[in-house]
């Protein structure tokens, strides 16, 4: 297998990721019941916000923290829900490249789950 090495590589791990989370019972339904994300939208979005996070890309703009609060006014986050977030996006990954981006794109999903797990529990528990 190849290392992710273009936005194209990008746009096959997080096409992949998301089309199976999208029917997994935890996370799944947020994205789908929950927040009914609009597709066409949201997948551009993460094609820019990793690849500006892997190769130095300049197209993200936004505030990555803020949807997540978003969610977690409508149904509370959990560790469990980040956990198996960084489970999926992990193994899409290993199905798909392998190298040191490949395991640079894992250790920067495993420090933003848990970041933001870290910072949404500190929220649920006030």
């Amino acid at each position: 297998m190849n290392d992710i090495a273009s936005r194209d590589d990008i746009k096959v791990f997080v096409d992949a990721f998301y089309g199976g989370m999208k029917s997994d019972d935890l996370v799944g339904h947020v994205f789908i019941d929950v927040m009914q994300v609009d597709w066409t939208h949201h997948l551009p979005k993460m094609y820019d916000f990793w690849e500006m996070l892997l190769l130095d890309g300049s197209n993200y703009k936004g505030a990555p923290m803020r949807p997540h609060l978003e969610i977690n006014q409508k149904v509370p986050l959990t560790m469990a829900h980040f956990d198996r977030w960084f489970e999926m996006f992990s193994a899409t990954l290993d199905a798909h490249f392998a190298g040191p981006k490949t395991e640079e794109a894992k250790t920067k999903a495993w420090n933003i789950a848990q970041t933001w797990a870290y910072k949404l529990q500190l929220i649920n528990e006030q």
